[in-house]
């Protein structure tokens, strides 16, 4: 049974490079979001559950690039987290849809919380690694992407991909 070990492997490898480039600089690069739609259409034979099961996967993707495109027309969302949002969403049908919004909202609004926080009771003078002063004293910006890795890796274990892999489903 390799096959779920390597879905959860390329999806955490690919969360956890999206929380530390969009931590640190703020960015998510496109090679990120490239590299989870590449693992989606190298797992999907593997989980193939026919034709409109794969629709569904693709029209998940799409909702959500478009809802992507509206957030970062109206400066809701980078770039960046559209992309990487409409990538992670292939990997949904549209239970595992609503379960990842829902885990990538909570964790949009932790974050937020922390980053308000911080930029409200921290002294400056005691943030001493550059990207977390970045993140707490840059007033226009918020690494969104940390709460869609967040909420994709609440949503894995649980999503019908994973569970048609581990051959519990």
């Amino acid at each position: 049974m390799l096959l779920p070990f390597f879905i959860l492997s390329v999806f955490a490898a690919t969360m956890l490079a999206t929380i530390y480039k969009d931590a640190t600089t703020m960015t998510i690069p496109n090679w990120i979001s490239l590299l989870v739609i590449t693992g989606f259409f190298i797992s999907i034979p593997f989980v193939w559950q026919g034709w409109p099961n794969f629709g569904e996967h693709l029209a998940a993707g799409g909702l959500m690039l478009v809802i992507g495109f509206i957030m970062f027309a109206t400066n809701g969302l980078g770039g960046g987290d559209a992309k990487l949002m409409a990538a992670i969403s292939l990997w949904w049908t549209w239970p595992d849809l609503m379960m990842f919004v829902v885990y990538s909202t909570l964790a949009g609004g932790l974050l937020a919380f922390f980053i308000l926080v911080g930029r409200k009771f921290v002294p400056a003078r005691i943030i001493t690694a550059p990207w977390m002063y970045t993140i707490v004293k840059d007033n226009s910006k918020m690494p969104y992407g940390l709460a869609l890795a967040a909420g994709a890796l609440g949503t894995l274990p649980q999503s019908e991909i994973f569970k048609i892999a581990a051959g519990s489903l």
